[in-house]
């Protein structure tokens, strides 16, 4: 098989949204216009640490046997320390309690929904249940995956990978009868353990929908549907020329929330009224606004700076930078003749992060006990000011009541 399946979990939530860029990204790599993915520092220290999990629930080690180890992936080199093999622990030790047998890194046939596809499922297990309040036993099917990035959290709930690798793992152990499903997201650095539950039913339910938009695929009825997880990986938007749909979805929504601009920015475009829903919309995607304008902003400076200047710009030379001292150690010893104390700034105590790498004590480090205990009585954490979340967010809803009743006649009548 091939290293990557067309329509592999890991990009579910972009073909099985915008069936249209399956085509488009065939072409484009027939093309050369795109290549593989590079490697990069990140992905490459999220191989590393599946490598460690992986060793660990094979062989019975504890991620701490690796603390020192030196490995590379994808062209990087990483010295695993104690705080990956603590972000790993929690999740290995979870799995543990609930089998001691678990499927690996196992490479699952997706066949029977998609044909041809496949994914690798970081680990999978049955277990038995009991069932205290019906008296009755049953199986469990569970998924973990390991998602060590720290950037983006990424939830259990609805997630379309986990479930096309339960529907692998599934069949990959002979389709048991099982009574529910139970998908676990291990993000150590984003979250921690998350967790969903599903029945077989439902998830048989997921496999209908991804055969039915796999036969839209194959007969070519398919439609460009810009969304936040649709693009968020795609590599069309590193293209040439980029993607057209996402621009056109991303430069209405900028266009309802700058009035001012020209209505000939999208010709037949109609603006709408900024409230309830088409007001979320844009505020949820404020960032990726943001993000592609600075996007056009290069290309457009770069095309100016090529000698091919976009129509009505032209590129100059900016303001002059910040001064700065070229030769520190000279500009030191030049300020503390003439100024003595006076040419440094005020001492300022280091960060609660580098405080508890150094003064809490751990398996490796002897730290500061008596001054950590005490510190904790004087540390304190602001409460988070609200923010803006999708409304099936994990945290409840917040509503801050104004005294609204202070000016009631509260006399009995």
């Amino acid at each position: 098989m091939a290293s990557h399946a067309r329509l592999g979990p890991s990009g579910c939530d972009r073909w099985s949204t915008c069936t249209a860029s399956v085509g488009l990204l065939d072409k484009l790599h027939v093309d050369g216009a795109i290549g593989d993915r590079d490697a990069s520092d990140w992905s490459a220290e999220g191989t590393v640490a599946h490598e460690v999990r992986e060793m660990c629930l094979v062989f019975g080690l504890d991620a701490r046997h690796f603390v020192g180890a030196t490995i590379s992936a994808d062209g990087f080199t990483y010295v695993v320390d104690d705080t990956m093999a603590d972000h790993l622990q929690t999740g290995i030790d979870w799995v543990r309690e609930h089998t001691g047998a678990p499927h690996v890194e196992i490479q699952v046939d997706l066949s029977p929904w998609l044909p041809g596809q496949f994914g690798t499922c970081d680990t999978g297990w049955l277990a038995s249940l009991l069932d205290s309040t019906a008296l009755s036993s049953g199986m469990v099917l569970y998924i973990s995956d390991l998602k060590y990035g720290a950037g983006v959290p990424v939830d259990a709930k609805g997630n379309k990978q986990l479930r096309l690798y339960a529907l692998g793992m599934w069949h990959f152990l002979g389709r048991p009868p099982i009574e529910k499903i139970v998908i676990n997201i291990d993000q150590p650095r984003a979250g921690g353990m998350k967790f969903w539950e599903i029945t077989l039913d439902e998830l048989l339910a997921f496999g209908e929908e991804m055969k039915a938009i796999y036969a839209k695929i194959e007969s070519g009825d398919v439609e460009f549907k810009p969304s936040e997880k649709a693009c968020k990986w795609c590599e069309v938007r590193k293209a040439p020329g980029g993607c057209p749909p996402r621009d056109r979805w991303l430069l209405e929504m900028a266009a309802d929330a700058y009035p001012e601009l020209p209505n000939t920015v999208i010709p037949g475009y109609e603006r709408q009224n900024l409230v309830g829903e088409r007001r979320w919309l844009v505020v949820k995607h404020a960032p990726e606004i943001r993000a592609r304008l600075a996007e056009l902003h290069e290309e457009s400076l770069r095309a100016a700076l090529d000698g091919k200047p976009d129509p009505g710009s032209k590129a100059v030379e900016g303001d002059l930078g910040d001064r700065r001292i070229k030769d520190v150690k000279k500009g030191e010893l030049l300020l503390t003749a003439a100024l003595g104390d006076k040419a440094y700034k005020p001492r300022e105590l280091i960060g609660i992060g580098e405080i508890e790498k150094l003064v809490k004590p751990g398996r490796k480090n002897a730290g500061h006990p008596e001054t950590w205990e005490a510190l904790q009585a004087i540390l304190d954490r602001p409460p988070g000011k609200p923010k803006l979340v999708p409304e099936d967010h994990s945290k409840p809803a917040l509503v801050q009541w104004e005294d609204d009743f202070d000016d009631l006649d509260t006399a009995e009548t």
